[in-house]
């Protein structure tokens, strides 16, 4: 192992260097007036670098998607609502009332423009079976879901123009539905209904449609409203009224793109095609000097691409066993598990990636965390369909290092 290792000792001026360098967290303490400290760089190689591919995560996006896009195929969307209201604050079972009787429900999706650009057709169903869980934002995906188990369809719809005012118009995706699928909501024998629907577009497309999902962070959630009348008594009713619940969980399940060579040679990252990659920095026996704190362990990685990219950051751990770096391989679930406690984000600035996995860095130095490499993968706030692609082990002018940068009082 090649472990390049540059002391300076610096004097009392550059306090305000150390407590820059120290933004991730407290500042560095330094000595008293007068006091010197040593300031020490040690440079580790990554050694073994691979990108992988498990299937696309899509349950924390901003949109739902359908249709096609890029080679990409949106086959469905899996939509799960709250069981309490929220203009009203009561469950579902507030409809159990014998005075309470519900006329019909709709299901509204926010199309994510103010203009009708298709005549498309969209379906639904829902799951009769009951049971508590449908599905998972975290886990469900093209190969471990199976459609078959929803119901038949229970309603169509296409996109219709609601004008709010004079001045904006929105569009929305309405299902209309029957008052049985509040009988089975309240169903008292199981003890949580999962509320969960599936939409789909009623044929195939060539077009791609964006609808606000709940993950939304400045739009319109899915939402569930139910209408129906309370009598008084038999013969008292009031005016026909509303409740509305919001979804909590959905997720797109699509079918990803073809892997290109580049994505398979390079270090890649993407939330559509479920890239993600792991690199293994050899770190040998290095041992942390007692009662020195680390300032920054930044991990450097040089984007492939030279052109400019919108904000885009990425998320890395460390991983919790050892990797397999033989050859790129695309896996039915992914193998690698990390632990969350190091949870990193950082923003690519100049193309340029540096990921400053300080606490584990200390850990490792303490002999206190095993260093089995660190991942890689697409933050959830970027669009899902960007592949960022940096170089690996093999390029001879932009591969990856290990930078510690440690100060010993």
């Amino acid at each position: 192992m090649n472990i390049n290792i540059l002391n300076t000792t610096l004097g009392v001026c550059l306090v305000g260097l150390l407590v820059l360098s120290a933004c991730e967290e407290a500042a560095i303490p330094v000595g008293v007036d007068n006091t010197p400290i040593t300031l020490d760089t040690i440079s580790f190689p990554v050694v073994k670098a691979i990108a992988y591919q498990s299937p696309p995560e899509m349950g924390k996006t901003e949109y739902l998607y359908f249709g096609k896009q890029d080679g990409f195929d949106f086959q469905y969307n899996l939509i799960k609502f709250d069981s309490t209201s929220v203009t009203a604050n009561t469950p579902f079972s507030y409809f159990n009332d014998s005075l309470v009787v519900v006329d019909s429900l709709r299901l509204s999706l926010r199309f994510d423009k103010d203009s009708i650009t298709s005549d498309a057709e969209f379906q639904l169903r829902y799951f009769p079976s009951g049971g508590d869980s449908v599905f998972n934002e975290l886990e469900s995906n093209y190969l471990n879901f199976n459609q078959a188990i929803a119901s038949e369809i229970i309603s169509t719809a296409q996109m219709e123009a609601d004008s709010i005012d004079t001045n904006k118009t929105e569009v929305y995706l309405n299902f209309t539905l029957d008052s049985s699928i509040v009988n089975a909501f309240r169903d008292t024998s199981i003890l949580e209904y999962n509320r969960s629907f599936l939409v789909e577009l009623a044929n195939e497309s060539s077009e791609s449609f964006y609808f606000h999902s709940t993950d939304i962070q400045a739009g319109i959630k899915p939402e569930l409203t139910v209408f129906y009348r309370q009598f008084l008594s038999d013969t008292v009713v009031l005016d026909t009224t509303s409740r509305s619940y919001l979804a909590v969980a959905d997720i797109s399940i699509i079918t990803p793109a073809p892997i290109s060579f580049e994505d398979s040679t390079t270090l890649s990252v993407s939330i559509a095609k479920g890239l993600k990659s792991i690199v293994f920095v050899d770190m040998g026996d290095w041992t942390l000097p007692s009662k020195s704190i680390v300032s920054s362990a930044q991990i450097i990685f040089n984007r492939v691409e030279s052109d400019s990219i919108a904000q885009f950051k990425v998320i890395s751990h460390p991983m919790t066993s050892e990797g397999v770096y033989e050859r790129f391989t695309s896996f039915m679930d992914d193998p690698y598990d990390e632990d969350l406690n190091f949870f990193v984000s950082t923003a690519l600035i100049d193309n340029v990636l540096k990921i400053n996995h300080r606490k584990a860095a200390t850990e490792i130095g303490h002999k206190n965390f095993t260093n089995f490499g660190f991942k890689l993968q697409s933050s959830f706030n970027n669009d899902p369909f960007t592949t960022v692609q940096f170089y690996g082990i093999n390029n001879t002018d932009y591969y990856p290092v290990m930078r510690v940068i440690y100060v010993l009082p």
